[in-house]
């Protein structure tokens, strides 16, 4: 994948779809119907599962063609792979990855109905290091914190990332009332993903930033491999790299569903 084309792609998506909006939130959201296109190099196809998939066959109908008889992919070696996502049901909206040598056989399979969701996190606070905690262990520094800073420290913040049908992804604290920060502790940064797209089996993030004119643009693009899709739990895997040293990390995120009362 080019990465440098990809992002100036979307750096062009975000101008011409953000140009004009200089109010500042923190609770970013972007929109762009041009999201739906093929990105270059993407081999993703969708439709809709049809009666008679299994967990060997994939009867799909497309949705660029929906007057078409359905198609049938062999997904065998997908589900022996773990690469099927959210099982497929009758009418679910899937996205299928195809062989590259053999176009009847899918290479991965994920059911969107189920990635679009309200997905849950948690972050949890360190301590913030004062001068005078130089030398200390890490024990002897929280042996002598006030038990309020003890909770704290003990108590995540919770944050919803919102997987939309647009192609948009909205994040926000749960119970914002209750981030009350303090300078004894430190939470982590979080990234504001604006946008996401599926590209050959992985799940794109694309990070989006207020600059001096107001106007939305791309900051970065987290590339993520689908672990685990359920209706209550997804599991990505992240990639990046140390811009210090150059060499590449992952790390696993875990994701959540829950209930909201009306």
């Amino acid at each position: 994948m080019r990465h440098t084309s990809f992002l100036s792609f979307m750096v062009a998506l975000l101008t011409i779809s953000c140009s004009g909006n200089s109010e500042a939130t923190n609770e970013t959201e972007t929109t762009s119907d041009s999201l739906s296109l093929i990105l270059e190099g993407d081999s993703t196809v969708y439709g809709l599962a049809c009666d008679g998939c299994t967990d060997t066959i994939l009867v799909f109908l497309p949705l660029n063609d929906v007057a078409a008889d359905p198609d049938t992919f062999n997904i065998l070696n997908a589900t022996r792979n773990r690469h099927v996502f959210g099982r497929p049901e009758i009418g679910d909206n899937i996205a299928v990855v195809r062989n590259s040598k053999d176009s009847t056989v899918a290479d991965y399979v994920i059911n969107m109905k189920v990635l679009r969701n309200t997905w849950c996190y948690n972050i949890m606070p360190s301590l913030h290091m004062r001068a005078d905690m130089e030398g200390r262990t890490e024990k002897q520094k929280i042996e002598n914190l006030p038990d309020s800073i003890k909770e704290m420290l003990n108590t995540p913040r919770e944050y919803s990332m919102q997987i939309k049908e647009d192609n948009v992804v909205r994040l926000r604290p749960i119970n914002r009332e209750s981030f009350k920060d303090h300078e004894a502790v430190d939470y982590p940064k979080v990234k504001h993903y604006g946008q996401w797209h599926i590209y050959n089996g992985k799940l794109l993030l694309t990070e989006v930033a207020m600059d001096t004119l107001g106007n939305m643009r791309v900051a970065n693009t987290d590339t993520c491999e689908l672990v685990l899709l359920e209706k209550d739990s997804l599991v990505l895997k992240f990639f990046t790299t140390d811009e210090s040293n150059g060499t590449k990390e992952s790390s696993i995120h875990s994701y959540y569903t829950k209930k909201t009362e009306e």
